[in-house]
């Protein structure tokens, strides 16, 4: 982390520098010349822990430090850590701790980093914030801490949600001077959750991403799946490239097609393939979800225990309460396990011939409501705009190219390892504009059978049948295989993840 954090500063500086030339200055092998002028620029820095800990960072950066001078015959100021290193920690123990096992003299500070003041803009800030759960933050500090940065990020909105981390990287790009950078690790839930589109926001438009690093571990023993980010304080631009490490395979994505895709970009995404990107900007055979169907919620009763029953009562009508109701894609009365009563209830009735679940978990399921039966806001309805069709839609909407795209932009973090689109992000998920997709009637089966858990049903001969369709119709067949193995493994990462908040 130190390393990487000072190779992104020195390249604001240096921009013409490459990770080799880089990788050889900081290893001693550079020419004495080059050393030195990277070494005049880089001990003038101000560097940052905002949550020292034992100070393995502070460390760490002034053991590189005194190190290169050595290798490059270097001439540093004596105590040079005391004037240009500063870490905070508010546990005095740790503190005195930290002060006893460091071997340097950076200046240590007792105290809120959220609530310090440095003299000095700052070039690098490396840290390891404290993970605490919103929950366990008290209702006063949650609000101070708001009306504190809220008014400094009026782009954004804060929530009493935020995890005390987001609140960490917030003062640290406040500290930052112009082209200060920033390395961080925190949890990745900041990819997928609610609360994260605060910082994806704020990547989006104010703050440029440089890096983003998932190991697939647990740093410093935290009881939470964490990133290494990397940023600098400057706006974003377009032709910016943003270094994504996953899984030991190293690829860069832009600026511009994260901007461009005109959805809140998710931790999924970063597993997409570039060309994957460029084909959900540009193909001409996509269109939006409410470019195609008007999306409406359904019934909300406001006491479905006094409303809905097992069977027919006097003045109710069959209904679809809930997605666990649904085993196939095609539901009709017959299918019907529940009945809303209609005496007392001031709610409208809903119904659409195509339902949206709102919460997924291992199965990919729109139902196709033959009936056009009533229908619980446990689902989002779908009406074509021109009433057409609906049958074919059903394909195209159980396709495997619509479930990968629900993956890529699904919003996480939802207990259980859901998945969910909300109707913002629904109205816009890309999928096959139809025009000529004829599906044969030997496939009928496929919306009649039960659908099954994602590893059974994607190994499933007609599903794959009907992806077929869908991928000669996109004009990417070659690219189905690619497409599938990724929708399995974004499954996998997914069932993994809430098997592990299980245990």
């Amino acid at each position: 982390m130190v390393r990487e954090a000072i190779f992104w500063r020195l390249i604001q500086d240096f921009p013409n520098i490459s990770y080799n030339q880089y990788h050889t200055f900081i290893t001693g092998l550079a020419d004495r010349r080059i050393g030195e002028s990277f070494l005049t620029v880089l001990c003038e820095y101000q560097f940052q822990d905002p949550s020292a800990g034992d100070g393995i960072f502070m460390k760490t950066l002034c053991r590189e430090i005194y190190g290169l001078c050595n290798k490059y015959d270097y001439q540093i100021k004596r105590g040079w850590e005391a004037e240009h290193v500063h870490g905070w920690e508010i546990n005095l123990e740790i503190l005195e701790a930290c002060k006893r096992n460091m071997r340097f003299s950076p200046h240590l500070i007792q105290g809120d980093y959220l609530n310090s003041k440095p003299k000095k803009p700052v070039d690098v800030i490396i840290a390891n914030p404290p993970y605490v759960r919103q929950e366990y933050l008290s209702s006063d500090y949650k609000k101070k801490l708001i009306e504190q940065f809220q008014p400094e990020f009026s782009g954004i909105k804060l929530s009493v949600r935020c995890d005390l981390y987001i609140y960490f990287l917030l003062k640290a790009l406040k500290n930052l001077d112009k082209n200060g950078v920033f390395t961080f690790i925190i949890p990745n839930s900041w990819m997928d959750n609610s609360y994260g589109e605060i910082l994806r926001k704020l990547f989006r438009d104010e703050f440029q991403l440089l890096s983003i690093t998932d190991s697939g571990s647990r740093h410093f023993k935290q009881e939470v799946n964490t990133v290494v980010i990397s940023g600098v304080r400057k706006k974003p631009e377009k032709n910016n490239r943003i270094i994504v490490n996953l899984d030991q395979k190293s690829k860069s994505i832009s600026q511009e097609s994260l901007q461009s895709l005109d959805l809140g970009w998710h931790g999924s995404l970063f597993r997409c393939p570039s060309w994957l990107l460029k084909q959900i900007g540009e193909n001409k055979a996509l269109e939006t979800i409410g470019g195609i169907f008007s999306v409406c919620s359904g019934i909300i009763t406001g006491n479905n225990r006094a409303f809905y029953h097992q069977e027919k009562i006097k003045n109710s009508l069959p209904a679809i309460r809930s997605p666990k109701e649904t085993a196939s894609i095609k539901f009709t009365r017959t299918n019907v396990q529940s009945w809303i009563g209609l005496n007392g209830g001031g709610f409208k009735i809903k119904k659409a011939p195509l339902l949206w679940m709102d919460l997924r978990g291992g199965r990919h399921v729109v139902v196709w409501n033959q009936d056009n039966l009533p229908f619980e806001h446990t689902f989002y309805g779908l009406h074509p705009k021109d009433g057409r069709n609906v049958e074919t839609w059903a394909y195209i909407l159980n396709s495997s190219w619509v479930w990968l795209m629900v993956e890529l932009f699904g919003r996480r973090g939802l207990g259980g390892g859901a998945v969910r689109l909300v109707k913002n992000d629904l109205v816009k998920l890309p999928i096959p504009l139809f025009t000529n997709i004829k599906f044969p009637s030997n496939l009928s089966g496929f919306l009649e059978r039960p659908i099954y858990n994602w590893r059974t049903e994607l190994e499933q001969e007609d599903r794959n049948f009907v992806d077929q369709y869908i991928f000669k119709f996109l004009g990417m067949s070659t690219k189905q295989k690619e497409c599938m193995i990724l929708l399995r493994s974004l499954m996998e990462k997914r069932e993994s993840k809430a098997r592990s908040v299980h245990d």
